[in-house]
């Protein structure tokens, strides 16, 4: 038998040579689309974030807290504990980290505490309050917003407003 007729020793065309070629482009392609994910999402997300409308921080010249006696009782603080960070409005804030190393914020309307919240120090203290909208400035949107809430994290209490329950925080 000759051995140039015979079409069973001649080999195959090599396939795996052209999908390593291809294989670094398949891999930048998934990388490049997988970056450009994640970054959309960041801008949007970063984007959707409410921003405060206004900062409170620690203010140099002390009054004092009316400070109850069921709260001085019940979370063993005094009037001397507690820094002021000013007032939104008509509601003045104030801060302390006496009771058990926690860190607290109080609201204060009326010439009492309205609101007393406590957190550990690895978290944001968060006070939610409603209030009449004729006692907090209006929303930038130029509407009144009675649901104002506090934010106090490292030494400034970031203020945000909801114009409506519903609407979100500005």
């Amino acid at each position: 038998m000759n051995e140039s007729t015979s079409p069973a020793t001649e080999p195959a065309p090599d396939s795996t040579g052209r999908f390593r070629g291809i294989l670094p482009w398949v891999i930048a392609a998934v990388a490049v689309l997988v970056a450009a994910i994640a970054i959309g999402f960041l801008v949007v997300n970063v984007s959707s974030e409410p921003k405060p409308v206004a900062q409170l921080t620690p203010q140099s010249a002390q009054g004092s807290i009316p400070l109850d006696e069921e709260t001085a009782r019940d979370w063993g603080v005094t009037e001397a504990d507690f820094v002021s960070y000013g007032s939104y409005g008509d509601l003045q804030i104030w801060v302390t980290t006496k009771p058990e190393n926690k860190r607290c914020l109080a609201v204060v309307a009326e010439n009492h505490i309205s609101m007393f919240r406590c957190v550990a120090p690895t978290f944001d203290t968060i006070a939610d309050f409603d209030v009449d909208p004729d006692h907090v400035p209006p929303a930038p949107s130029g509407e009144p917003a009675g649901n104002v809430r506090f934010v106090l994290h490292d030494d400034v209490v970031d203020v945000y407003l909801a114009p409506n329950p519903e609407g979100g925080f500005y």
